[in-house]
């Protein structure tokens, strides 16, 4: 990290820069990209491994889709992802949701799910 000429005041020049300055403390996440096939039973969705941070769950098919932490979702008691929306938690805003088990379903069979979450990975 660099400073200031003459200021002895830290300059912030990278993204784990701002992390430690904010924070106190370095934290290093990592993507972690998902491909889904979802029918008209629940399917969970994201990574078993690591605390995930946040997430984006985006309907990549024509088929609408309901994405819920409940694992006994329904395309009528979810929230309604048409084609192209998208659906996303973070930390930050969502405190401990955002690591909970999140399931989807469709309205008939062959829908298709991205699912990009950030990972917690150390320093």
């Amino acid at each position: 990290m660099a400073t200031f000429p003459g200021d002895g005041i830290p300059n912030v020049l990278s993204a784990r820069d701002f992390i430690m300055q904010w924070y106190g403390a370095l934290a290093t996440t990592r993507p972690h990209e998902t491909d889904y096939t979802i029918g008209t039973t629940p399917v969970a969705l994201g990574s078993t491994f690591g605390q995930r941070l946040a997430f984006i769950v985006s309907n990549t098919g024509g088929v609408n889709i309901a994405v819920s932490f409940k694992d006994s979702v329904t395309i009528t008691t979810g929230i309604l992802l048409t084609q192209g929306a998208a659906f996303g938690s973070t930390w930050l805003n969502d405190l401990e949701v955002v690591g909970r088990p999140l399931w989807a379903v469709a309205a008939s069979a062959g829908a298709t799910v991205h699912m990009i979450e950030n990972i917690l990975a150390g320093a």
